[in-house]
């Protein structure tokens, strides 16, 4: 090989040893660096040192660079080449004999020397790193450095990036501010990004990037997908992107990377719901929920499905959620399947709950059989069959047929306008131009209509009615006072509504505890609640509003009073009187006593009447609470006059008008009508705690009565001025005062 050749390789080699040597100081450091920033301790001023350092380092090593020598580059090729006696140096050297001989016999020596550096080599670079390394620092350094990207595993990358970046002085570059704008539905506020972050979202999160300081258009990408900028302001840029899934967000070109993050998306999760009740509950279906969602619920839906027909018609139930948006809740429905076309039969219910993100899950299945439809008439009882059939089997053949022949021959007495609309449906689903949903839709309305009979439309204008007032007065309870114009606008549309639906019933109408239908006390029932609102008593009216809607159902189920509950409802109204009257007589015998003056035939006289009543409320299969204990107490009281026996008597008689009112409150809430759906039993309405217009009874509030300004009121002023008189014995100031007491509320 050419020794000009050599020298040269030869030369590079040692350059190179030379200049590995130099930076291994600060190649040390960085590598040390490296693996505190895998550990997660690198920062700017770490880095900043750690820049320092290896400077240093580099001009130290450079400072020791020398340029090899011409007897450094021989050696190097000599020691390589396994040459001894330095021959390379031979080359160079001139024979002192200039006699013939011994110029041949020193051409014949270079000969031999150029021959043998015919197979020499410059060898490859040696680092020498055992020379300047005793203490093989570089293996722990590296050992330390693998088990750091061990232990930061996918995270490494991140720490790496993030760890070169450069202080903000005095280096100022672009400002970077990005942000995250999570769904509304969170109702968290926006993620603002810091250096190392990263940021788990939801999917539907907006991206949001502002970089300001520079006058280029910026570069930023997320994933594969390029964010384009628009200019804010002067030299400012701003961009928005939708997140849909997880990605890298790059900012800035990969060789002036100016920030970024590794975002993770992921999708809302479903609501967790559950069915924890089923069972019939007359013409409803109890269904027992409980769901919980992190953001909110905002739909509930049971779906029955008939067993055993997997092409049936789905029915879905809309459950109430009260307006309300529920994290986490247990609750009842009670949904009304009377019109419901698998009525009698057993389905599945699958409960459905949907969240604010639009995520929908789903409970374990349920079965329950329904109750049947309460339907009488005949021909709707027929048309519900074939509803049924057509939920069940939607593409079965001849349904229009047989619709046609029980539009043609219905087995009741039906309206000509409904044999029509049957006929007409008949032709539109064997036309093929309605939907089987539809169609058994329509089947359900006609076959109500054909039930209710002339009462279907007043009905229906009822409910609406009836449904507008209670939304008015719930919006009062909700902040929203109901004013007067308003209120007695609502209540005269339910008034008229009322009057056709009982003018379609027939000229006497009860609810269905047989009471007449009265709703006077509707209207002080509901101005009471809209002056309670506006007062802000909501607690109150609250409490009112619910009995008022039990009194408007009472009224929307009123049906056709039969003649045994009309002699009944006036045989209630005429001893309702009878008592009252008789209140006032045993008053007025009361302060006849106190003044030493009651006379036993009063007291008799007053007996008399009560038998008589309770006589005549027994022919008319009333049982009125109170009266057997009146008796009693009228029997002693007389007893008690004829020995004058002035205290026993005055207690008598306090306990003879305490039972007169128990039993005209009791006759008040089964007789007048205004205690709706709650059974007709007077004992019931005893016992329930409430009276009339929702008013507390004296079982409740002893001393407020439900009859109102009436003689029990009267006894009660009287009695307070009676007491008043210091003439009276001490004795009857004590009754008097006790008797007070007890009607205190």
């Amino acid at each position: 090989m050419n020794l000009i050749w050599l020298r040269r390789r030869a030369a590079w080699g040692l350059w190179f040893e030379a200049i590995v040597r130099a930076v291994a100081p600060a190649i040390g450091i960085l590598a040390a660096y490296l693996t505190l920033a895998l550990f997660g301790f690198a920062s700017v001023w770490v880095f900043a040192a750690t820049l320092m350092l290896m400077a240093l380092c580099l001009g130290f090593g450079i400072a020791r660079l020398r340029r090899p020598a011409p007897q450094a580059i021989d050696r190097r090729i000599e020691q390589v080449s396994g040459l001894r006696h330095r021959p390379i140096a031979m080359l160079e050297d001139e024979p002192e004999n200039d006699s013939d001989m011994a110029a041949a016999i020193w051409q014949l020596h270079r000969r031999r020397i150029a021959a043998s550096l015919q197979s020499a080599k410059a060898g490859r670079p040696a680092i020498g790193a055992a020379t300047h390394d005793p203490f093989a620092l570089r293996g722990f350094l590296l050992l330390l450095l693998l088990v750091a990207a061990i232990i930061a595993g996918p995270d490494g990358v991140p720490r790496l990036l993030g760890a070169f970046a450069l202080p903000a002085w005095p280096f100022a570059g672009p400002g970077v501010s990005a942000w995250i704008t999570l769904p509304g539905y969170t109702g968290a506020p926006p993620l603002v990004l810091s250096p190392g972050d990263q940021p788990v979202v939801l999917t539907g999160s907006q991206l949001t990037l502002a970089i300001n300081g520079v006058r280029r258009l910026p570069q930023a990408s997320f994933g594969p997908q390029a964010i384009g900028f628009s200019g804010s302001a002067q030299d400012g840029f701003r961009a928005t992107a939708a997140l849909t899934g997880s990605a890298r967000l790059r900012i800035g070109p990969w060789w002036d990377r100016l920030a970024g993050w590794n975002i993770t998306v992921l999708p809302p999760a479903a609501p967790v719901v559950q069915l924890t009740n089923l069972l019939p509950a007359g013409h409803a279906l109890l269904i027992g929920w409980h769901a919980r969602d992190r953001y909110g619920l905002v739909s509930l839906t049971a779906t029955l499905m008939p067993l055993g027909h997997p092409n049936a018609i789905p029915e879905l139930l809309s459950l109430p959620l009260n307006g309300q948006t529920l994290k986490d809740a247990d609750g009842i429905a009670r949904p009304d399947v009377s019109d419901s076309p698998y009525a009698g039969l057993e389905v599945s219910v699958l409960l459905t709950a949907g969240n604010l993100a639009g995520i929908s899950g789903v409970a374990r299945p349920m079965t329950v059989r329904l109750p049947l439809a309460p339907l009488q008439d005949k021909t709707a009882m027929a048309l519900s069959r074939l509803r049924q059939l057509l939920a069940l089997q939607p593409a079965a053949p001849n349904l229009a047929e047989a619709l046609t022949q029980l539009a043609q021959a219905p087995p009741s007495q039906i309206s000509a306008g409904s044999d029509l609309q049957m006929a007409f449906l008949a032709r539109q689903m064997a036309n093929g131009k309605i939907s089987a949903d539809a169609a058994q839709d329509r089947m359900a309305k006609l076959a109500r209509q054909i039930e209710e009979g002339p009462d279907y439309e007043p009905a229906q204008a009822l409910a609406a009615a009836n449904q507008a007032l209670e939304q008015a007065l719930q919006q009062g309870i909700n902040g929203k006072p109901l004013d007067n114009a308003r209120l007695q606008s609502l209540l005269a549309e339910m008034h008229a509504a009322l009057a056709r639906h009982l003018q379609a019933l027939g000229p006497a109408a009860a609810d269905p505890g047989g009471k007449m239908v009265n709703a006077g006390d509707l209207d002080r029932m509901a101005e009471q609640i809209a002056q309670d609102e506006a007062a802000g008593r909501t607690a109150k009216a609250a409490g009112e509003l619910s009995r008022l809607q039990q009194m408007l159902a009472a009224l929307q189920s009123a049906r056709p009073m039969s003649a045994a509950q009309a002699k009944r409802a006036e045989a209630a109204d005429q001893a309702a009187e009878n008592l009252s009257q008789m209140m006032q007589g045993e008053a007025a015998l009361l302060d006849q006593t106190n003044q030493g003056k009651g006379l036993p035939a009063s007291q008799a006289q007053l007996q008399g009447e009560l038998s008589s009543t309770s006589q005549n409320l027994a022919k008319a299969g009333i049982e009125v609470p109170g009266l057997g204990d009146a008796g009693n107490a009228m029997g002693q009281a007389r007893d008690a006059l004829a020995q004058q026996d002035t205290g026993t008597a005055i207690n008598a008689e306090g306990s003879a008008i305490e039972a007169l009112q128990r039993a005209a409150a009791a006759l008040a809430a089964a007789g007048q009508g205004m205690s709706f759906g709650e059974g007709s039993s007077p004992a019931a309405a005893e016992n329930d705690g409430e009276g009339l217009s929702g008013a507390p009874d004296e079982n409740s509030f002893p001393g407020i009565l439900p009859l109102g300004d009436d003689a029990a009121g009267a006894i009660q002023r009287q009695i307070i001025k009676d007491d008043d008189d210091p003439a009276l014995p001490s004795t009857v100031h004590q009754y008097y005062r006790r008797l007070l007491d007890q009607d205190s509320p």
